[in-house]
C-alpha cells in the first residue's frame, strides 16, 4: 500500500487529498491535513470518488451502438469511422454543422481545452455549446465589458472582509462559483468572530447561512435589489469619488439607470423591505473592507448579466475592488486574461445566424433543440456532460432531438443519458488519471484568497483501452483530415507524439510529450520549479506571496481600450431601462404564483455522483415547500405532486420545510435517470427532471449572455385530491 497526494477536482475548491493505493488501485480516499490551504477539509463528494474510479459500470473500451446493442471495438476503428463520418457531414453541410458540447467537469481539465479548441479551429466550425451558459456566461461577459477581459475575475477578500453579502450561492454545500474557498463556513464564521456581518440573501434558507445571517428574497427579483442598493449607496454618500475619478468611467450613467429603484419600489416584489436594505447598505459603507458576491441562483434568472453589472459596480465604487477584505483580482502563473483578450478568439461575439451572443466560445446552450431541429447542427461531440438532465429541456424536447443526429459521439467515463442515443462512446481518464495544476481560473487568474499553486502526477494509470481527451483530439484531426494548430509540421510531430504516448515500449513512451512534460513548461514559466522538484518540495502545495490590493486599478492589468473600470457598458444600461420596468409589473402581476428554483445537494455535483451508492440513497429528488403552501395545496412530506410551467409537467413527491419562502418551491437539478442503464445504481434512484419545466429557444434565453432562465421560472402546483 502507497499513499500518493492530489487535490480533488469536482470543483473550484480543489481540496487536497491522500489517496492510498495498491497494485494500480484507488483503496481509500482522505483529506490531506498538511495541505497549505484545505488542512484537511473535503466534502463527501471528493472522499468518495473512489466508487466513481472503481465503478464497474465504468467504460473503459470505445463502445459502438449497432441498432440497440453496444459493441466493444478498437481504437482505431472508432478514429477511422468517425474521422470519416465527420468529414463527409461537414463537405455535405459545411463545417458549421459539426458541433460540440461541453460539460463542467472540462473546466478541472487542464489540457483538454486547447486540443478541442484546436480540433474545432481546424475544422472551422465555432458551433461550440456548454453547460457554462447554464450558470456562468454573464459573469464572463460583465467582466469583459467592465474590465477588458472576461477572464479578469475578481474574488472576494473573505479572510480580511468586515462585510460580505452572498446572492443566490451556498458554498457549504456546492462550494463557490469561479473561485477557491475551501472550508467556506469555518471562512464566513471566523468574519462574523472578529466583529463583522456575513449576510445570505436567497429563496431558501441555506445551509451556509449557519454562518450568519439569512435574509428572504422572491427568487429572481435580485436585480431590483441590488438596483437600488446601489442607488441607496450613491444617496448615502457611499461612492468613493477619489477612486471613482481617477480609475472609472460612467459613474452618473449608472446614477442615472438606477434612480428608479428606490428602497421601497424594490419592496414591492423582492419582499426585503426599505429598512432592511438601508440597514445593510449602512453596515456596508460602514466597514472597513465590503465585498457582495453572487452565485448560480442570481446567474440564472432572467437578468443575471444586469445583476452581476451591479453587483461588481457596487463593489467598484464603494472603493471595494483592488483593496484588502474587498474585491481582489489574482495574478497567476501567467496572465490568461490578457492572452484571451489579445488572441480574440474567447471575447463575446456573434457566432450565430439569429444574431444571439457567443461569450467565452460558448453559444447558449437553451437553442440546442432548435439549431438540431432546423438541420443548423448535425452531428456533435457531448464531453464530459450528460445536457439531457442538465440543460433546458422543456417536456424532454433535447432528448427527441439528440436521437435525430446523424452523428453523435460521446467523450465520458460511463454511457449516461445521452451517450445512450450516441453513435460511439470514446473512454476517458478520471481526474485520478492524470497530471494536472489546479483549474485554470485557479492557475492561470489566482481567483484563491489565499494564493497557492499545487501540482499532481497521475494518482493511478488509466486502464489499459482509455485515453485521454488530447490524444482524442489529435487522433481524430488526423482521421478527418485536419491540421490542427495551423502548422503541418505540428500536425505531423502531433501525430508521432499520439503513437510514443501508448507504444508497447517503455523507453518509446519516454519520448512523448506528455501532459507531465507540458505542465512542467507551464510551472517553469510562472517561475515555479517544475514538476518533479515541485513534488519533491511542495506535495502538499505551495503558498505564494498573499494579494494585498493595489495591483489592479490604474496598472495596465485593467484590459479596456481606455484602461479604466467601465461603470455603465451601453447595452446594460439600455436593457435595464427597457426591460426592467415591464418585468417588475409583471413580478408584481404574480407575486401570489409560485417561482420554481434549484436547490444543491451536498452528496451530488451536477449528475456526475450520481452512480456513487454511498452518495444517493434516495430514489427521488423532492419539492421543497413552505409548511403554509403545503397546507394550502393540501399536502405534507411524501404525498406526490404535478408541477406544471408554460413548457411542460411533472410529478414529483413534496418535503415540507419551514426553510423555503412562501409561494416558492425547489427542486434539486440534474434528476431524472430512469432511462439510464448504463448506470446500474443511478438507474435505481431516478428521481425526476426538474428541467423539463423550463422554457429553450429565444425567447428564455438572457440575450447579452446566452443564458438559460433556469432559476424563478412561474409554475403551478397541484395536490393528488385536485
Amino acid at each position: 500500500m502507497e499513499t500518493r497526494y492530489t487535490f480533488c477536482r469536482t470543483c473550484e475548491a480543489t481540496c487536497g487529498l491522500e489517496v492510498d493505493v495498491q497494485d494500480n488501485r484507488v483503496v481509500k480516499i482522505r483529506p490531506d491535513k498538511a495541505h497549505v490551504v484545505s488542512k484537511g477539509y473535503s466534502c463527501v463528494k471528493g472522499i468518495h470518488f473512489d466508487k466513481v474510479q472503481n465503478s464497474p459500470d465504468r467504460l473503459t473500451a470505445p463502445q459502438k451502438r449497432v441498432g440497440d446493442s453496444w459493441q466493444t471495438i478498437s481504437w482505431d476503428q472508432a478514429l477511422a469511422e468517425i474521422g470519416a463520418k465527420i468529414r463527409a457531414l461537414v463537405d455535405r453541410h459545411g463545417a458549421q454543422s459539426f458541433a460540440h458540447l461541453v460539460g463542467s467537469a472540462g473546466g478541472a481539465n487542464l489540457l483538454a481545452p486547447m486540443f478541442r479548441n484546436a480540433f474545432y479551429q481546424a475544422l472551422g466550425s465555432r458551433r461550440m455549446y456548454g453547460t457554462g451558459t447554464c450558470d456562468t456566461t454573464n459573469k464572463f461577459r460583465v467582466c469583459e465589458d467592465m474590465y477588458g477581459s472576461p477572464f479578469r475575475l475578481a474574488y472576494p477578500d473573505i479572510d480580511n472582509t468586515q462585510f460580505v453579502m452572498v446572492l443566490g450561492a451556498n458554498p457549504a454545500v456546492s462550494g463557490n462559483t469561479l473561485y477557491h474557498l475551501p472550508g467556506a463556513v469555518q471562512r464566513f464564521k471566523a468574519v462574523v468572530k472578529r466583529g463583522g456581518r456575513v449576510v445570505f440573501v436567497n429563496p431558501r434558507r441555506i445551509e451556509t447561512a449557519q454562518a450568519g445571517e439569512h435574509l428572504f428574497i422572491r427568487p429572481d427579483t435580485d436585480l431590483y435589489f441590488l438596483a437600488a442598493f446601489c442607488r441607496e449607496l450613491i444617496q448615502q454618500g457611499a461612492a468613493d469619488q477619489e477612486i471613482v475619478e481617477r480609475h472609472m468611467v460612467g459613474f452618473e450613467a449608472l446614477r442615472e439607470a438606477v434612480a428608479p429603484w428606490t428602497a421601497e419600489r424594490q419592496a414591492q416584489v423582492t419582499g426585503v423591505d426599505a429598512a432592511t436594505l438601508r440597514d445593510l447598505v449602512t453596515s456596508h459603507r460602514q466597514s472597513t473592507g465590503a465585498c457582495l458576491y453572487m452565485a448560480t441562483g442570481v446567474n440564472q434568472g432572467r437578468s443575471g448579466t444586469l445583476c452581476f453589472w451591479l453587483l461588481e459596480a457596487i463593489n467598484a465604487i464603494s472603493g471595494n475592488l483592488d483593496r484588502p477584505g474587498g474585491m481582489l483580482m489574482g495574478e497567476g502563473l501567467f496572465d490568461m486574461a490578457r492572452q484571451i483578450k489579445e488572441e480574440g478568439q474567447l471575447t463575446a461575439r456573434v457566432d450565430r445566424e439569429d444574431g444571439l451572443v457567443s461569450v467565452v466560445g460558448l453559444q447558449p446552450s437553451g437553442m440546442l433543440a432548435a439549431d438540431m431541429e432546423s438541420g443548423r447542427v448535425r452531428g456533435m461531440i457531448v464531453e464530459a456532460s450528460n445536457p439531457l438532465l442538465a440543460c433546458s429541456n422543456p417536456d424532454g424536447r433535447l432528448d427527441r432531438a439528440f436521437a435525430d443526429l446523424e452523428l453523435l459521439v460521446c467523450i465520458d467515463l460511463f454511457r449516461n443519458e445521452v451517450g445512450n442515443l450516441a453513435h460511439y462512446i470514446l473512454p476517458a481518464p478520471t481526474w485520478l488519471e492524470r497530471a494536472e495544476l489546479p483549474y485554470a481560473l485557479q492557475s492561470f487568474t489566482a481567483c484563491t484568497p489565499v494564493p497557492y499553486m499545487s501540482y499532481s502526477d497521475a494518482v493511478v494509470e488509466p486502464p489499459q483501452n482509455v485515453r485521454h481527451e488530447w490524444w482524442i483530439y489529435s487522433r481524430l484531426a488526423e482521421a478527418a483530415g485536419l491540421t490542427m494548430f495551423g502548422k503541418r509540421w505540428l500536425a505531423q510531430l502531433l501525430r508521432l507524439n499520439t503513437r510514443l504516448a501508448y507504444a508497447p515500449r517503455r523507453w518509446l513512451r519516454r519520448l512523448a510529450l506528455t501532459p507531465e512534460k507540458m505542465i512542467d513548461g507551464m510551472l517553469k514559466k510562472g517561475g515555479l520549479p517544475g514538476r518533479k522538484a515541485f513534488l519533491q518540495q511542495h506535495r502538499h502545495g505551495l503558498l505564494l506571496s498573499p494579494n494585498r490590493g493595489g495591483n489592479f486599478l490604474g496598472t495596465d492589468r485593467v484590459l479596456t481600450q481606455d484602461g479604466r473600470v467601465h461603470l455603465a457598458p451601453a447595452d446594460y444600461v439600455a436593457t435595464l431601462a427597457a426591460s426592467a420596468p415591464e418585468l417588475f409589473e409583471e413580478e408584481r402581476a404574480r407575486r401570489q404564483e409560485f417561482k420554481l428554483i434549484g436547490k444543491r445537494e451536498i452528496k451530488r455535483m451536477n449528475t456526475a455522483s450520481a452512480n456513487v451508492p454511498r452518495l444517493v440513497k434516495d430514489e427521488t429528488n423532492y419539492a421543497y415547500l413552505n409548511p403554509e403552501d403545503a397546507h394550502s395545496i393540501g399536502v405534507g412530506t411524501g404525498d406526490e405532486v404535478t408541477v406544471r410551467s408554460a413548457f411542460g409537467s411533472i410529478r414529483i413527491p413534496v418535503k415540507v420545510s419551514d426553510e423555503m419562502m412562501p409561494r416558492t418551491v425547489a427542486i434539486p437539478q440534474c434528476w431524472g435517470h430512469k432511462n439510464a442503464d448504463g448506470l446500474s445504481h443511478a438507474r435505481q434512484h431516478p428521481g425526476v427532471n426538474s428541467n423539463y419545466l423550463a422554457g429553450d429557444g429565444a425567447d428564455n434565453i438572457e440575450a447579452l449572455s446566452g443564458m438559460s432562465h433556469l432559476s424563478g421560472i412561474f409554475v403551478d402546483i397541484v395536490g393528488s385530491s385536485h
